[in-house]
């Protein structure tokens, strides 16, 4: 069996990656495809390797680059939470409430950013770098969290805590070696166009 193509996800996209990667998969004979939620540095050299990021267009010569689209995140709690802890009237309200959050996004994203710069000491009570559970932490209804706005559809006894902000809406990437073995640079064009029609 041949090599497997990686694809690396920044975490928080495993709602638009695996539907994509579902669809490719099926049909995808040549190698067995991984997905990992990562923030880790990342080696494309090898040419079997596809990056899905946000943030800042990634620049680098050797970088094949394609826009995705933008990517939306809600600021959200279960019903039951919402219930005991009303909801914020203004943004320093928000200090009284308990967040879930991922360590690695937590000074790079447009939401963290936001979310700093309004409250003076957001009461971050758990930290993970696992996505999953973060998702966890959020339905337990012991806190909030941010999570992308596809997630209200998928997790029913979620609710926006607040209106989502334009502030929080970050770009999203899809990026892997110029020098990409063929099947590389299929499973990204694909992935592309699921993906970004998902954010259409």
């Amino acid at each position: 069996m041949k090599e497997p193509y990686i694809i690396s996800a920044a975490p928080l996209l495993s709602e638009l990656v695996a539907p994509a990667l579902m669809q490719i998969g099926r049909r995808e004979q040549e190698a067995p495809i991984i997905y990992r939620s990562e923030m880790d540095g990342l080696d494309l050299s090898g040419g079997r390797t596809i990056a899905i990021r946000t943030g800042p267009e990634p620049d680098g010569d050797r970088l094949a680059v394609r826009w995705l689209g933008r990517l939306g995140i809600a600021l959200v709690a279960t019903r039951e939470y919402i219930a005991r802890k009303g909801r914020p009237a203004t943004h320093a309200d928000l200090a009284r409430f308990e967040f879930a959050c991922i360590d690695v996004l937590e000074n790079d994203t447009p939401w963290a950013i936001w979310l700093f710069s309004h409250v003076e000491a957001p009461r971050r009570i758990f930290r993970t770098n696992e996505e999953s559970v973060v998702r966890h932490a959020i339905r337990s209804g012991n806190c909030a969290g941010f999570l992308p706005i596809s997630s209200l559809i998928w997790s029913p006894d979620l609710c926006e805590l607040m209106p989502a902000q334009d502030a929080w809406i970050a770009p999203l990437w899809l990026y892997h070696d110029r020098g990409a073995d063929e099947g590389c640079r299929r499973i990204g064009r694909e992935m592309a166009d699921i993906i970004s029609r998902q954010l259409s």
